[in-house]
């Protein structure tokens, strides 16, 4: 049977564990399943929070998305942020926050008017709003290669560069303020006319008094930058229409000779709007705002009104003036019109799934005022999805890996215990089956199954030491006990026939005086091994010539007995003459035992692998091949023949003699199939 070891059972069983994370794998389409249809539940749910909030904290919603004839105009309101930092006047935008990169994108203006038809305008300008309690705070970064400052001795603020600035003040009165461009420092702004060219005294609009014209009661500081310059610039929140704030700013160009007029003039709005102000978001509620503190959660967000025009747009993509469907579809027109199934997945050609796009309406006292729309990329979403699946399938196969380890490193160690335990056992019985050690160290103190197998062996151990010990003690005792009576027979025979001379030569006399000696030649062999063993333990074997003694040993040997020397030369060898002659005389005996009627013993002696060798055959029956090394062992005899009394210990005393003398014993079948060898190798003295 082929091994399977306790680790190599373990280290599979673990291996099977890997099976749990691939298995989590496998469950990915389940999975994705299960996010689509979750993400579409939350998608409305988002969507639906939205709507929700827009009408909660927009006070204007139903105005923003009213479609009359100022819609398009609220496209452009201006966003005035509430701050709770502190803004400082001096034309840098380092304490603006979010905003800095919005003032410095130069993407806010709208070309009015340019000299060139031909070429675009270069000038350009950045702006942001923001406010606290008392002020109303504007930031303008102006793109102009040539700036053109006011020069001390003109009367006119309209020959060089400057700002013109619209708003309605408390009362809904426009109020138009010019802001030449002097040089850098504070800024000087003068109330004008229509015409923006001188400053204008203006009435105040409660107590009718006339204000001076440069007593606008703005504060703020001109920087000139290397692009253009700077405007840093506060206005008293109580100076505008606190129920209809708006606003206009327009950047005058002027380049060359200033009596030839402006070379461009671009402005917050669009020129088929210039006549009208900038709606002022004063309270941060816009829905721009509100979408722009979205972008990064979705993939795309839009707010529709029903007529289906776009009034905010945020997200992680780039806006590509797309809608996500067409705006009859039956997501959007579901959301119109109130209904359910306001969810749609949409797929390519292919039937992927693409986008997931959610639909919610805007509604204020029942009536509907728009629609958020959501859409979602079912890529983003499986990406998500994965990257936990992934997450979980990885922490939990390392998790797995760790099991294994501890599984594997506790199967060495139980391993290591059964070898240590296994070695120990087979060290404590000798090659002769002899218990040479009854206590076994090896996880004895462990109070597991281990530790009761190791101290279970030990005490067979000692069981069977004591009950070998013994069976060893009784060929002692039976041949001490059987002498007695054996010497008893023996005196009574022979002062029988000394009595009576008629019964010498009776035959019956004969038999039983044979039965006695046979009796007494069983006892001593039974005797013989356990004393040999016991003798040649205190033994000292010394140097001695293998090639002079087998010479002398075997040259009185005569027919049928035929032997080969092949060697002649000395070889010294640890041994004791007189062990060698009783082991040689053993073989002798055994092989002339079963020698055939009419055969022949022949002994070879040669050299052979650095051995001198020695071979004794002899004709006769065959060894059964099965039990051809079982021979040497006690009371073990598997043939029959011969002439005297075979109790198996003949071939167990060469056996030990061989082995004090570290010579390599063996018994086989001749390759001529009429006889037995036996071989006996002996290495010399290092």
């Amino acid at each position: 049977m082929q091994r399977f070891g306790i680790k190599a059972q373990i280290s599979f069983l673990s291996l099977l564990l890997l099976v749990i994370p691939v298995l989590t794998w496998s469950y990915w389409k389940e999975i994705q399943q299960t996010a689509i249809s979750a993400q579409g539940r939350v998608q409305l749910i988002e969507t639906k929070a939205i709507a929700t909030s827009l009408v909660a904290t927009q006070v204007n919603i139903s105005k923003l998305l009213a479609g009359n004839e100022d819609s398009e105009l609220e496209k452009y309101a201006l966003s005035a942020p509430t701050t709770s930092s502190p803004i400082r006047l001096d034309g840098q935008f380092d304490d603006w926050g979010d905003q800095t990169s919005i003032i410095e994108a130069h993407n806010s203006s709208f070309p009015l008017w340019s000299a060139s038809t031909n070429m675009a305008t270069e000038t350009k300008f950045g702006l942001a709003l923001t406010q606290n309690e008392q002020y109303l705070y504007i930031a303008l970064s102006v793109l102009d290669r040539n700036v053109q400052t006011r020069q001390p001795n003109h009367l006119r603020l309209d020959y060089n560069d400057h700002i013109q600035l619209t708003f309605r003040d408390q009362l809904g009165a426009l109020r138009r303020v010019i802001i030449p461009a002097q040089g850098e420092g504070d800024l000087a702004s003068y109330f004008t006319n229509l015409e923006w060219k001188y400053g204008i005294d203006a009435k105040h609009p409660v107590s009718g008094e006339y204000i001076p014209s440069h007593k606008t009661g703005i504060q703020g500081y001109w920087r000139e930058t290397y692009w253009g310059y700077n405007l840093e610039l506060r206005i008293n929140k109580n100076d505008l229409d606190g129920q209809d704030a708006r606003l206009h700013l327009a950047v005058v160009d002027i380049d060359d000779n200033p009596a030839f007029g402006p070379s461009a003039i671009v402005a917050s709005l669009p020129k088929q709007m210039e006549d009208k102000l900038n709606p002022l978001g004063l309270h941060a509620r816009e829905l721009q705002r509100v979408i722009d503190q979205l972008q990064t959660t979705y993939s795309r967000l839009w707010i529709y009104d029903k007529q289906g025009r776009e009034w905010a747009y945020g997200g992680r993509d780039a806006y590509k003036g797309d809608k996500p469907k067409p705006f009859d579809s039956q997501c959007v027109q579901n959301a119109l019109q109130q209904s359910d199934d306001l969810v749609e997945f949409k797929r390519d050609h292919n039937g992927e799934l693409r986008q997931i796009v959610s639909c919610f309406p805007i509604t204020e006292s029942g009536e509907v005022l728009g629609v958020v729309v959501i859409d979602e990329s079912a890529s983003h979403v499986l990406a998500q999805e994965e990257d936990k699946v992934r997450s979980i399938a990885f922490r939990l196969a390392f998790a797995i890996c760790i099991v294994i380890l501890i599984f594997v490193g506790y199967a060495f160690f139980l391993v290591r215990r059964v070898t240590q335990l296994n070695a120990e056992s087979q060290r404590s019985i000798d090659e002769h089956g002899r218990i040479e050690k009854t206590e076994i160290q090896a996880s004895k103190n462990f109070p597991d199954e281990i530790g009761d197998l190791s101290r279970a062996i030990t005490q067979l151990l000692q069981k069977q030491r004591a009950y070998t010990s013994f069976l060893e003690r009784i060929p002692q005792t039976l041949r001490h006990e059987i002498s007695n009576p054996l010497n008893k027979l023996k005196t009574s025979i022979e002062l029988l026939t000394e009595t009576q001379p008629e019964l010498k030569g009776n035959r019956y006399l004969e038999r039983i005086d044979a039965g006695a000696d046979q009796l007494h030649q069983i006892t001593a062999h039974l005797t013989e091994a356990a004393s040999l063993e016991s003798a040649m333990q205190s033994e000292q074997l010394s140097s001695l010539d293998l090639t002079k003694f087998l010479h002398r040993y075997f040259d009185h040997w005569e027919e049928p007995v035929h032997v080969e020397f092949e060697v002649d030369e000395e070889f010294q060898t640890l041994g004791d003459a007189s062990r060698l002659e009783q082991m040689f005389d053993k073989i002798m005996d055994n092989a002339q035992s079963f020698c055939a009627e009419g055969g022949h013993i022949t002994v070879r002696i040669k050299n052979q692998n650095e051995q001198l060798v020695v071979e004794i055959d002899n004709d006769g029956p065959l060894l059964p091949t099965e039990k051809s090394m079982e021979l040497f062992s006690p009371m073990v005899s598997t043939r029959s023949t011969g002439k005297d009394i075979h109790l198996g210990l003949g071939l167990h005393v060469v056996k030990l003699i061989a082995d004090k003398h570290q010579a390599e014993l063996t018994a086989n079948n001749r390759e001529d199939g009429r006889g037995v060898v036996f071989s006996l190798g002996f290495k010399a003295k290092i």
